[in-house]
């Protein structure tokens, strides 16, 4: 049965659309949309937090006491959220006095189901719409944790399947906040570096910020991928998958009816779970993981914005701003006097006059207001055009005068070819000190240079950027293709390397390195293969 609505009338706007089972369940959403939205929301906010102090029935005077509005509006707003299924309602006679008080229609009123799981989901689109975007490095090393003490659930004696079930509940729900949180970051980030709802000031702010932000998370999400992927392929070595059945059956513990198919379901999920996290960090064959996706968009990002940057200062430089041109000219234009001086500005701005080869003077053009003359008044009755005597003697008018000065670069242009041959230098340099062609190990470089420790961590992180298996050798090149750089395997966890700088000691787990020149093995062939045969 369908109802009726009249638009205008308050009444009828609070009735429900139709009654069928379908429709009826979605009425729970229909008063976000109607007139008195605001005071609908007031109303269920206040049921939401009574169900936290656990007070799940509530009389229209507490409600309209909380909320300062009066009785009768009230009441009639809890009808309606009742009408669409948001509240239920049971008979209130517990402060009834007389028996007419008993038989008036005096209602408790409480959160229906439907009702409960619509404000969940109104509370989830509030809080994924309004949610930071940010690249969680704490997150990473959590799943990092999380995978660790499952690794060790798993292989203890008698497995615990509900702490592994909390445990996996746990590893989910932040894997789930990582990814979410990342996608909006890039999201947010790429309406930064195309300035939409920020102004320059805000982003000259926190440029730098943002660019050392990402340089940051760079560097952790290239380690903890490997650190993670390597505990992935370790925990389905020894069976992760065979404990899905065991957890689905605990997720399940507590339903009245718990049948075959609905643990089968149920273990797909978990399934699915596992596969999307592996797909990650680990990606599908033939394909690239996702988190080297979000490398790459977050690397491409920092050029991105240093173009934008770029921008702003040769805008500032040249002082050219077509925009704010058009806008000066048409204030001018606003706040001309009449349309003469409209006629003015537009052959001055435009140069668009019907004779623009003459040049006349403010003389003639005074004379020419004054006379009665038309567009159609003939030429030799009309008043004499005066021009200039230079522009009839030698047909130009433009006075020549001395070139202005051009200023002398050339100390900047010195000082910029040295500063950019001094830094040439410096990584040839550092090249030539890490290509030697033959198999080291990480504890065999010492102490290193800050040009050549940056350029050997880029290499590793290139390497390891790569790499699944830790117990297989990867090779990788340099972000300009100059090196290439062929990774060991690290059968000994627990040997550690440590790499000196003026800035520092890294620690890592040693493994064996081969760095050579690009083109010494295009021309070499297989050096890199002969180099570590050689060696083993």
């Amino acid at each position: 049965m369908e109802y009726a609505i009249e638009c205008g009338s308050s009444m009828k706007e609070d009735l429900p659309v139709s009654t069928e089972d379908g429709l009826k369940t979605h009425a729970v959403f229909r008063h976000v949309l109607v007139e008195k939205a605001e005071l609908y929301r007031t109303i269920l906010g206040v049921f939401v937090r009574s169900r936290e102090r656990f007070v799940t029935h509530l009389r229209p005077a507490e409600i309209a006491h909380q909320i300062g509005n009066n009785e009768e509006e009230t009441e009639n707003a809890l009808r309606a959220l009742r009408q669409w299924g948001n509240l239920e309602a049971t008979q209130d006679s517990a402060e009834a006095t007389t028996i007419e008080e008993i038989y008036r229609s005096r209602f408790l009123y409480a959160l229906s189901t439907e009702g409960e799981a619509a404000e969940r989901a109104l509370a989830v689109f509030d809080e994924t719409l309004h949610q930071p975007g940010e690249l969680q490095t704490a997150a990473l090393r959590d799943i990092g944790d999380f995978l660790e003490v499952i690794r060790v659930l798993i292989e203890s004696p008698e497995l615990d399947v509900a702490k592994l079930h909390t445990q996996l509940l746990t590893l989910m729900e932040r894997f789930r906040t990582l990814t979410n949180r990342a996608q909006a970051f890039m999201r947010d980030l790429q309406s930064t570096i195309q300035l939409h709802g920020i102004s320059v000031e805000q982003f000259l702010g926190y440029k730098q910020l943002l660019i050392d932000y990402l340089e940051r998370f760079l560097g952790d999400l290239v380690l903890a991928t490997n650190e993670i992927s390597r505990k992935i392929l370790s925990l389905e070595q020894i069976g992760i998958r065979d404990q899905f059945n065991f957890v689905a059956r605990r997720a399940l513990a507590d339903s009245v009816a718990h049948t075959t198919e609905m643990e089968a379901q149920e273990t797909d999920r978990w399934e699915g779970r596992w596969h999307g996290l592996r797909r990650w960090f680990l990606g599908e064959a033939g394909g690239v993981s996702q988190a080297e996706i979000l490398r790459s968009r977050a690397r491409e990002a920092i050029p991105a914005l240093l173009f934008t940057l770029q921008n702003i200062n040769d805008q500032r430089l040249t002082r050219s701003d077509r925009f704010s041109d058009w806008q000066t000219l048409a204030l001018w234009f606003a706040e001309a006097p009449d349309e003469n001086d409209t006629h003015r500005l537009w052959r001055a701005a435009f140069g668009m006059a019907s004779a623009r080869h003459l040049q006349v003077n403010q003389e003639t053009l005074d004379r020419r207001d004054q006379a009665d003359e038309g567009p159609r008044t003939p030429w030799m009755e009309a008043e004499p055009v005066w021009i200039t005597p230079r522009l009839r003697a030698n047909g130009r008018v433009t006075v020549r005068s001395q070139a202005t000065a051009v200023v002398d670069q050339s100390r900047e242009k010195q000082e910029l070819a040295h500063f950019a041959a001094d830094e040439a230098a410096q990584i040839a340099r550092a090249q030539r000190e890490l290509a030697r062609g033959r198999v080291m190990r990480l504890s065999d470089f010492g102490e290193l240079e800050p040009v050549t420790f940056y350029l050997l961590l880029d290499l590793l992180g290139e390497a390891l950027a790569t790499r699944t298996d830790p117990r297989r050798s990867v090779e990788a090149a340099s972000m300009n293709g100059a090196l290439l750089i062929r990774l060991g395997p690290a059968y000994d966890l627990e040997s550690t390397a440590e790499l000196v700088t003026t800035y520092g000691v890294i620690r890592g787990t040693d493994c064996e390195v081969t760095i050579l020149y690009a083109h010494e093995a295009v021309a070499s062939g297989a050096l890199i293969e002969e180099a570590f045969e050689e060696a083993s």
